[in-house]
């Protein structure tokens, strides 16, 4: 599953096997048998890999199926300060989100 996952995940970034291999500081040909599954992937690499798709090691083993995400820093201030507001406060944010997003996808057209 882990090889599988490491493909598609690489895939849907448009990344190729060298530039997954240089973030790792691995060669090509050893991150080519991380996708085989000919190798076994390291701890410290997993670490790295699941930080960089932004998923949980979970999702990259094949012990979750939905893959986790995982926020920026910014994004989880901005969560913190939007859970310690009170039920008005949510409201009025999510109006003003709304309306941005309409927005920009109206734009986007």
């Amino acid at each position: 599953m882990l090889a599988l996952r490491l493909r598609e995940l690489r895939e849907d970034k448009d990344r190729t096997q060298a530039e997954i291999a240089e973030i790792l500081r691995i060669t090509r040909a050893c991150y080519s048998m991380y996708e085989s599954g000919k190798r076994q992937v390291s701890y410290e690499a997993l670490d790295i890999l699941a930080d960089y798709y932004k998923v949980s090691i979970d999702y990259l083993l094949g012990r979750q199926e939905e893959k986790a995400i995982q926020l920026s820093e910014e994004e989880t201030e901005l969560l913190k300060k939007f859970n310690s507001l009170d039920n008005r406060g949510k409201q009025n944010i999510l109006a003003l989100v709304n309306i941005e997003f309409s927005r920009a996808n109206s734009k986007a057209k």
